[in-house]
Parts: C-alpha cells; structure tokens; sequence
C-alpha cells in the first residue's frame, strides 16, 4: 500500500463564476471525500503567483491505490444534478496520483506535524529529467536541497512524490498540461517572503543546483495560499 497524495488541479474557466465554482467545491465535492478510509487530509488551495489553472486540492492518502478503488472511483455514478452540470461546464480538472518518496529532512515541527494543518502557503515545483539523471535529482534533494531550504525560518516542510496516473477533463484545452511531469516536490511555507529569505536564495544559488536547471527538461514552479482544511468527525 504506497502512500500518496491525490492532486487536483483545477480552474472554473469563463462559463462557472468563481463562487458558484467554489461553493460547489467546498460544501459538495471534498465533503464527499471525507469518509474514504483512505483519505487522511483535504485542503485546498488558490494561485497568488497568477498563474492558471487558479486552485489546487490535496488529498493525503494511506493508500494510493485506493484512487483506483470503491469508495472513491465509484463517486461519478453518484453525482448530483448541480455537480454533473458544474463539471460538464468546468475550465478543467486535472486529477494527479502520486506516490510518496521518503524525504531525509524531517518537517519542522517533527512527529507534532499534522497533515491536516499544512502551512499557510506551499509552493509546488514539477520537473521532468532525462533517466540518466533521475538518481543525481534525488541526490540534490535529498544531499542538499531540501536541507538548505530547511534553514529558513518561513519553512515548514518538504514532501517529494513521483507521477503514476491521473485523468484530465474541462473545456479549456489552454488549461490542460500537454504532458504531466514526474516528479513533484510541495514546499510549505509560513510566509510569502520566502522568496526574499537569504536561505532560500542561497538554495537556489549553487552549483548543483544550476547543474539541476541545466539538465532538467520541465521545471515548473507554482505558489498558492491556503484556502481551507476539512476534519474528519
């Protein structure tokens, strides 16, 4: 049972407003996803970098198998008339599974970190390398990346996952990724002023890490702010 995380990435697009979009996102939809067993945090999240798509939701799961699975992959045969009609109208939904790589450097917080109470902010970075590079990636985050992040004090913690399979839907074809990159890091953050922190230019300035840029085929950055939690009662 790999662990994982399900993302979604998602943008009401011209035809849903952005409140009808998020009130059906934040009383219908997550609420729905809840009760899975294998569901273990639900947030959400709204770009500030303005960048498209606008919202991200993030699921932690004890299972990422369980994606593929009842419960949750027989959610479309039970839709209400509101969210067939939100969906059939929708920019897009870019559903993502990834599994879980361990990461050296522990959250900030440690063994007191919950999942269900992420940073404020978080910044999601995607990259795409050549195969022959895959294992100096994981050095350079695992050896000295995440380790100099860490040293800022707007840092919470550091998660790594690797793209297995996800499904994309929606009308804007301008939304939609033409290829899905493996590997994804999640960046939590206290504060937007991480990009003006000493430590984390520093992280960005070393040879290996301009080694990395070089060498990788995608490398996407994308930052968003919080929006809002759910609690399983």
């Amino acid at each position: 049972m790999p662990e994982g995380i399900l993302l979604v990435f998602s943008d009401p697009g011209s035809a849903v407003s952005e409140a009808e979009y998020n009130d059906w996102y934040d009383n219908e939809h997550v609420p729905l996803r809840i009760p899975i067993p294998a569901f273990q945090s639900w947030s959400r999240w709204v770009a500030v970098d303005g960048e498209k798509p606008a919202y991200f939701a993030l699921y932690d799961l004890t299972d990422l198998d369980a994606i593929n699975q009842p419960p949750y992959s027989i959610l479309p045969q039970t839709r209400s008339d509101r969210e067939k009609d939100i969906i059939s109208r929708i920019g897009v939904l870019d559903r993502r599974g990834y599994e879980k790589v361990d990461v050296p450097v522990p959250p900030r917080k440690g063994a007191a970190y919950d999942v269900r109470s992420p940073g404020p902010y978080i910044s999601a970075v995607l990259m795409d390398v050549p195969p022959e590079f895959e294992e100096d990636l994981n050095k350079w985050y695992n050896e000295e990346h995440t380790e100099l992040l860490s040293k800022a004090p707007q840092w919470v913690r550091t998660t790594r996952y690797v793209y297995r399979d996800g499904g994309v839907s929606g009308n804007d074809e301008s939304l939609k990724p033409k290829k899905v990159p493996k590997f994804l890091a999640l960046h939590e953050w206290t504060d937007p002023s991480i990009v003006e922190a000493e430590e984390f230019k520093a992280a960005l300035a070393t040879p290996w890490t301009k080694k990395v840029t070089e060498y990788a085929t995608v490398f996407d950055k994308r930052f968003f702010k919080l929006h809002k939690t759910w609690e399983r009662q």
